[in-house]
């Protein structure tokens, strides 16, 4: 009876699934879906959400045994010496065993028949880097800022206790063997103390079918497996970018004209200006919390009197993040696959003499442990190259010894205390305040730092103030570090503290946001200048 209503399931999803040209993946929906049901009617206490990575892929069915999987991976963690373990460090690993499962999320690759897969990491390579029947990662912070630790575990499932043994795996019957997957060259312990953070993995690997010169992504995220969480809450908008579309290849094959990121710096006036970077590196690392922050800081200037073509965002793979603000907002948004743009840009606003008062930076992008901030993946092959990467070192260099008056850097992002610490030393930082979200070995947690100057009083409080009043409220321990003295003396806008009481709200707007007029004497020179360079 059960073959033969399979056989109708069969006939009937062939038939749909012609209209949709979807003939070859019937047989696989089905197969899930009895696996599915088994599933369930075997137990009632586990509830397995079907879900998906990525919005825009179709819905990927869990397979039966993942909740068996993922318990026996949380159980293997608790099991874990940590005065000897090497992916991460002793007081981390006592921390992981004392989390709550619900807090944490469970990703799944594979198995395929017939098909082993194969990880790979975006910033170096994976110790027992040869393919394996399926991929597991545990997630243990998903309120934290990528990179953060997760745990990454490969599954082999024709195996006996002897061979897992000898692998350093952990045997979980019916030739299952679970092993914990570490970064190469990091099973030294003369380098634990050192290299704590250097040795963790810190993203979601891009999992692929071996061989597959597409490396399209396995890898999926299911929500309430046994006693994990919810998945996070993925974009729902498609990206725009087009690879090798950057500024020095303008060739038939893009889809997308190049995009010429101008500065907007006129001869007789000075302004404040902004740029927003959130790279996403790709859409399970760019999620809509991400959407909300770059917005919620593109309104908090515009409330303050920054002009929209003076706001440059550069957000993960779309240049129509800004779109429900109005098409005007829009048109200076761009994606951050433009390296070149995002640095020229940088660069021209600290070149250009009197064109900026207050250089607001915004960082919010997922972080390799060395501070450099990962873009997006354009050639999809899961390893960040130069172009797809913006190293702290890169940023550094493009704002030192810059013309505008004050810079602010406001890092919402892993590790960013690797930018306040280099300030602090430096001698070509003399205008810059960096606030970090955490110390240089801390994670960023819960769009905290974001959030307290998006809702922050920027009318009455200073930047210094500020960073006051949330310096004791944050899960990480938030940094202010002043490349010279005294730097942090103004409002976002450039106000200045001392007289900022006696001002009244007209005359704030009038005289201090937006753009203001220079001085005759300064109008005369760049206007000199400009026709001396004419001609």
């Amino acid at each position: 009876m059960k073959e033969a209503v399979m056989e109708c399931l069969r006939c009937i999803l062939a038939l749909v699934c012609v209209g949709f040209g979807l003939v070859k993946h019937s047989q696989a929906l089905i197969d899930n879906s009895f696996r599915s049901s088994s599933l369930e009617s075997s137990s009632s206490s586990t509830t397995i959400r079907m879900t998906t990575s990525l919005s825009s892929t179709p819905l990927v069915l869990p397979d039966p045994r993942l909740s068996h999987w993922a318990r026996a991976a949380s159980d293997y963690l608790r099991s874990l010496d940590c005065t000897t373990v090497t992916f991460t460090s002793q007081s981390e690993c006592q921390r992981l065993q004392s989390l709550d499962t619900r807090q944490m999320n469970v990703y799944l690759a594979g198995p395929r028949s017939r098909d082993t897969l194969v990880a790979v990491l975006p910033d170096g390579g994976l110790s027992r880097g040869k393919s394996h029947d399926a991929v597991l990662v545990i997630d243990p912070y998903p309120t934290a800022a990528f990179g953060h630790l997760v745990i990454v575990f490969s599954l082999d499932l024709d195996t006996d206790w002897e061979e897992c043994r000898n692998r350093l795996g952990w045997y979980i019957g019916d030739g299952e063997c679970i092993q914990i997957i570490e970064k190469r060259r990091c099973r030294n312990k003369l380098h634990r103390k050192t290299g704590r953070r250097r040795c963790e993995i810190n993203f979601l690997p891009l999992v692929h079918l071996e061989g597959d010169d597409d490396t399209e992504q396995q890898l999926r995220c299911f929500s309430n497996v046994g006693s994990f969480g919810a998945c996070p809450q993925y974009r729902s908008d498609t990206g725009n970018y087009t690879n090798r579309c950057e500024l020095s290849h303008n060739t038939y094959r893009c889809e997308l004209p190049v995009q010429h990121v101008i500065a907007r710096c006129k001869i007789y006036e000075i302004c404040d200006q902004a740029v927003l970077i959130s790279g996403g590196w790709n859409r399970q690392t760019s999620q809509q919390h991400n959407v909300q922050n770059i917005r919620g800081v593109y309104s908090m200037l515009r409330e303050h009197g920054f002009k929209r073509p003076n706001i440059k965002t550069f957000f993960a793979d779309s240049g129509d993040i800004l779109l429900e603000e109005d098409e005007l907002s829009n048109r200076n948004s761009y994606p951050a696959t433009q390296k070149d743009a995002i640095r020229n840009h940088i660069s021209t606003l600290c070149r250009v003499t009197n064109c900026v008062e207050t250089l607001v930076i915004y960082l919010n992008s997922p972080v390799m442990n060395d501070g450099t901030s990962l873009l997006w993946d354009t050639d999809s092959d899961g390893v960040a190259s130069e172009t797809e990467t913006y190293t702290a070192s890169e940023f550094l260099g493009d704002i030192e010894d810059c013309r505008a008056k004050r810079i602010y850097v406001i890092a919402d992002q892993s590790f960013s205390g690797l930018l306040a610490e280099t300030i602090i030393t430096s001698e070509k930082h003399n205008n810059v305040v960096v606030f970090a979200s955490g110390g240089a070995t801390e994670y960023s947690w819960n769009d905290e730092l974001t959030w307290q100057w998006v809702e922050a009083n920027h009318t009455t409080q200073c930047v210094d103030g500020i960073f006051e009043d949330y310096v004791d409220t944050m899960t990480s321990l938030p940094i202010m570090a002043e490349g010279g003295f005294n730097a942090a003396n103004s409002t976002i806008f450039g106000a200045p503290c001392n007289t900022l009481p006696f001002f009244t709200q007209h005359e704030i707007k009038l005289n201090f946001m937006g753009c203001q007029n220079l001085p005759m004497k300064w109008w005369l020179v760049k206007f000199k200048e400009s026709r001396n360079s004419r001609s």
